[in-house]
C-alpha cells in the first residue's frame, strides 16, 4: 500500500542486515566505525557496477559490485531491538535509530538530531513520487554543504539546486552554468549539531535539491533523484575532514604526479592551430630559454591532429609539423614533457571511422550501427571503451601515435560521453547496458586505457595524464582541471568557488586555465591576478583560446614580464612544499589546497571564504576583483602566524591587512610550528633546486614536522629509496632545540635556519 511500508528484516550478521517489504530489498552495510552504506532496490532492479567505489585500488576495466564489501573494515554495532524499530550504536558515537515502518533513519549525535529520513516517506517505494528513486532528508534552514564536484556558484551550496551529470561546458559562467564536467553526486552537510557526508554511487543522470523546494506537508528537506532504478548510498560521520578523508579513501588512492607536472607548464591553441605549428612551438621553447624559465610540460593542444578545421585524434598533420618526432626530442631535451590532448570521440570523416565502425567499436544504436552524434565542428561516434577490443585498441593508439615518439603523458580532453538517447547501446564487457546510463564509466575506461598504455611503455615512471571528465574514480588515475573558463574577473573570482569546491569533492591534484581559457586576451591586470592565485594550485598551466587568435603567455605583456617573472619564481620555490603536500594528500587523503574551515572550527571563518589553505602550513588570500590592491586577512585561532615576507608574528584570531600589488609574489602566512621548505635556487631554465627549511616556532612546547622528496618520476619510493625527514622540534624561552631524523634510504644533509624574528638560539641535531 503507498505510503504505508512494513519492513521486515530477513537476514542479518553482526555488520549487515537486510529487510523486506513486498517486492523492495532494503541492505544495511556498517562499513566502519564511522560510516554505513544503505542500499534500496527492487526484485527486478538492474544494479550496474560501480567504478568509483575502490577501497583496493584496484585498477579493474570491470568494476565491483555496488554491493560488495571487499577492502572495508565492517565493524559491528551496538543493536536493540524494539516493536517496528530497531537502534544501532556506531563507534563514532552516533545512534541509528530505524522505524520500520517506510524504513525512516534518524541518526543523533549526543541525543540531538544530526541529520534523518524525511518522515513520513523518504524512498520511492511505490512510485509515490514518480519516476526514478529518490531519497528525502531533513535540512536545517542555516546548515551549510560544500562538494558535489565541479559546480558553479560559492562554495557553500546550500539552498541551490544542480543536475548531477557531465556536460561540455565550453565558456562556461563559473556562477551559474550548470552542470559542468563532472560526476560526483557526494557532498559534505555541516550544521549546528555536526557534520555528515553522503555519496550516492550512482552514474545515471541524477538531480539534488538543497534546500529550494518547501512543501506544506512535509518539514524542510532536501533531496536526490536519480535515473538508476536502485539507491546505493554511503553515510560518513566525522569532523568536515574526516569525512572528505573517509570518501577519498572509499574512491581508492590517488594518483601520485610527477614532481615536474608542479612546474610551470605552458599550453595554447593558437600554436597547433597556426598553419606553421612546429615553428610556433619552437617559438615557445626559444622564448622560455631566451627568458630564462623554468617549465616543467607543455599541454599540447588537438590542432596537431587537424585535417582541415577538424580534429581527427592520433592523426598527425605533417604539413604543421612536417618532423614529429624532432619536435617531441627538442621538448624532451629541453626537460619540457609534452602532454597531447586526445579525444574519445571519432569524426565520421575521420580516416579511420568506417575501419572501426566495421569491427563494432563504437557505441551503437538499437540496430546495430554506430551511434552517431555532434562532436566539434562535425558528427562522429564515441569510442565503447566497454568493448574489450576497443579499449585495447585506444591504448595501442596512445602508444604508437605518441608514446613511441617519445612522449610520456597524456590529456584526456572532451570525454563528457554527451550521449543522451536511452536506445544508444554499449558493450559493457558482455552484457550490454544503457550507455547513457554510464557515461562517467565510459570517461573513467578511456582515461585507464591511456593510463595502462603508459604504465606499459614507461614502467618505471610514474604515469601523469590529465582528464577534464569523469567521476571520483579518475582520481586514482588522473589529475583534472576546472574544463574551458571564461576570461574575466567575475570568472577569476568564481572559479576560485570551485576549485574549493572540487577539492571538497575529492579532487585534490586540480587547477584552472590561468588568465581563462574563452574570450578575449586577458588584461595585463587579469593575466598576474591569475597568475598569483595560480601559484597556489596544485596545477600551474596558463592556456587560452583567444577570440583574435593570440595566445596567452607570461609574457603576453611587455610591462607586464617582470611581474610575471616574479611571481613564477615563487611557484618555483614553493615547489618543494607543494610536493611534500601532494605526498602527504596521496598518503593520509588530505587536500593540497582547502578553505581554512577545514582544518579550524572557528565561527569567524567565512564560509565562502577568499583564503585558503595550501597543505596545512600556508594561508594565504589573492585579490579576486579588478582595482583592487589590498587583502583582509582572517588567520583562524588555534594557531599563530608568520608573515612571510616580514616573518612577523601574528596572533590567530586577528584579521592583518596586506598589500597585494598586482605584479609581485603574493604574500602568505606560515603557520607557527611547521619547518617550511622553500627552493632557494635560481629559477632559471636549468635551475638545480637548493632546498631551504625555516623553523617556525612556537612560544613554548614541542611538535613535529614532515618532509618527503624523492627522484620525482619513479615508484622507488615505495621501496622506500627516498627522503623522509622527521623534525622534534621543542621550544622554551630561550632555545630551538630540533632533532632531525631520515627514515628514508636517500641521504639527505638539510640545511635548517630559524626565522629570523626569533631571537631564540637554535640547536639541530641530525641523526
Amino acid at each position: 500500500m503507498r505510503f504505508n511500508h512494513i519492513f521486515k528484516l530477513t537476514n542479518e550478521n553482526e555488520t549487515h542486515r537486510e529487510y523486506k517489504c513486498d517486492n523492495v530489498n532494503i541492505n544495511i552495510d556498517f562499513i566502519s566505525g564511522s560510516a554505513l552504506r544503505m542500499a534500496v532496490f527492487n526484485d527486478k532492479a538492474e544494479m550496474l557496477p560501480t567504478f568509483t567505489v575502490n577501497p583496493n585500488n584496484n585498477l579493474s576495466s570491470l568494476g565491483r559490485s555496488r554491493l560488495s564489501v571487499d577492502g572495508f573494515d565492517c565493524v559491528a554495532p551496538v543493536v536493540e531491538k524494539f516493536e517496528n524499530k530497531e537502534k544501532f550504536v556506531l563507534d563514532c558515537g552516533v545512534t541509528v535509530d530505524l522505524d520500520l515502518n517506510n524504513f525512516i533513519l534518524s541518526y543523533s549525535k549526543e541525543s540531538k538530531l544530526l541529520f534523518g529520513d524525511r518522515a513520513p516517506l523518504a524512498y520511492n517505494f511505490e512510485g509515490e513520487f514518480g519516476n526514478g528513486s529518490y531519497h528525502y532528508i531533513t535540512r536545517e534552514d542555516d546548515e551549510h554543504i560544500f562538494g558535489l564536484g565541479d559546480k558553479s556558484g560559492l562554495i557553500n551550496k546550500a539552498g541551490q539546486v544542480y543536475r548531477v551529470e557531465t556536460a561540455d561546458s565550453m565558456g562556461f559562467d563559473a556562477e551559474k552554468t550548470d552542470p559542468l564536467y563532472k560526476h560526483v553526486p557526494f557532498y559534505i552537510c555541516e550544521n549546528s549539531v555536526g557534520a555528515y557526508g553522503i555519496y550516492y554511487d550512482t552514474t545515471d543522470t541524477s538531480f539534488v535539491d538543497l534546500g529550494r523546494e518547501i512543501n506544506n506537508y512535509y518539514c524542510h528537506f532536501k533531496y536526490f533523484k536519480t535515473d538508476d532504478d536502485c539507491l546505493v548510498y554511503y553515510v560518513f560521520f566525522g569532523s568536515k575532514l574526516s569525512v572528505l578523508q573517509q570518501y577519498a579513501r572509499l574512491c581508492g588512492k590517488q594518483a601520485f604526479p610527477p614532481k615536474w607536472s608542479f612546474d610551470y607548464c605552458g599550453s595554447t591553441m593558437a600554436y597547433t592551430d597556426a598553419p606553421d605549428a612546429q615553428n610556433q612551438m619552437q617559438g615557445f621553447l626559444d622564448k622560455i630559454k631566451d627568458l630564462d624559465l623554468s617549465c616543467g610540460g607543455f599541454y599540447l593542444s588537438s590542432g596537431y591532429t587537424s585535417i582541415g578545421n577538424l580534429r581527427c585524434v592520433f592523426n598527425w598533420n605533417y604539413d604543421k609539423f612536417p618532423d614529429p618526432e624532432k619536435f617531441v626530442a627538442d621538448y624532451n631535451n629541453a626537460g619540457i614533457h609534452l602532454i597531447p590532448n586526445i579525444k574519445p570521440a571519432f569524426l565520421t570523416s575521420h580516416p579511420m571511422y568506417d575501419e572501426l565502425a566495421e569491427k563494432g567499436f563504437f557505441v551503437k544504436n538499437a540496430d546495430g550501427t554506430p551511434y552517431v552524434t555532434q562532436f566539434w565542428d562535425g558528427v562522429g561516434s564515441y569510442l565503447d571503451f566497454t568493448n574489450s577490443d576497443a579499449f585495447d585498441f585506444w591504448g595501442s593508439q596512445v602508444t604508437e601515435k605518441l608514446l613511441d615518439f617519445g612522449i610520456d603523458a597524456t590529456w584526456n580532453d572532451n570525454n563528457e560521453f554527451d550521449i543522451k538517447a536511452t536506445d544508444a547501446i554499449a558493450a559493457g564487457f558482455g552484457e550490454k547496458a544503457s550507455a547513457c546510463r554510464i557515461r562517467p564509466i565510459l570517461t573513467y575506461l578511456m582515461v585507464l586505457s591511456s593510463y595502462k598504455a603508459q604504465m606499459k611503455k614507461y614502467p618505471e615512471k610514474r604515469p601523469f595524464l590529465s582528464t577534464r571528465s569523469g567521476n571520483s574514480g579518475v582520481r586514482r588515475l588522473a589529475q583534472t582541471w576546472s574544463g574551458d573558463n571564461f576570461t574575466s574577473f567575475h570568472d577569476l573570482r568564481f572559479c576560485h568557488y570551485v576549485g574549493m569546491t572540487m577539492s571538497l569533492s575529492g579532487f585534490y591534484f586540480y587547477g584552472h586555465d590561468l588568465g581563462g581559457f574563452s574570450g578575449e586576451m586577458p588584461s595585463e591586470e587579469l593575466l598576474l591576478r591569475w597568475m598569483q592565485h595560480g601559484v597556489f594550485e596544485p596545477r600551474f598551466t596558463i592556456h587560452s583560446w583567444n577570440g583574435d587568435g593570440s595566445a596567452t603567455m607570461p609574457w603576453s605583456y611587455e610591462s607586464g614580464l617582470c611581474g610575471a617573472k616574479a611571481i613564477l619564481r615563487q611557484r618555483k620555490s614553493l615547489i618543494p612544499y607543494l610536493y611534500n603536500c601532494a605526498y602527504n594528500s596521496v598518503e593520509n587523503d588530505v587536500p593540497v589546497q582547502a578553505p581554512p574551515y577545514i582544518y579550524y572550527n572557528d565561527e569567524n571563518i567565512d564560509v565562502n571564504t577568499d583564503a585558503f589553505m595550501l597543505g596545512r602550513d600556508v594561508l594565504a588570500a589573492c585579490v579576486l576583483d579588478e582595482g583592487v590592491a589590498q587583502a583582509d586577512v582572517y588567520l583562524p585561532k588555534g594557531d599563530d602566524w608568520y608573515l612571510n615576507e616580514t616573518e612577523k608574528l601574528y596572533c590567530g584570531g586577528s584579521t592583518v591587512k596586506v598589500d597585494l600589488p598586482s605584479d609581485k609574489p603574493v604574500p602568505y602566512f606560515i603557520r607557527s610550528g611547521s619547518v617550511f621548505p622553500v627552493d632557494e635556487g635560481e629559477c632559471s631554465y636549468k635551475s638545480a633546486e637548493k632546498v631551504v627549511f625555516t623553523v617556525y616556532p612556537v612560544k613554548n612546547g614541542k611538535f613535529t614536522a614532515r618532509y618527503f622528496n624523492d627522484d620525482g618520476e619513479s615508484f622507488e619510493y615505495l621501496k622506500n629509496n627516498c627522503v623522509k625527514l622527521e623534525f622534534d622540534v621543542i621550544c622554551d624561552n630561550e632555545n630551538v632545540d630540533v632533532v632531525v631524523n631520515n627514515m628514508g634510504n636517500v641521504k639527505f644533509e638539510p640545511e635548517i635556519k630559524l626565522v629570523s624574528t626569533d631571537l631564540r638560539k637554535l640547536n639541530v641535531s641530525v641523526k
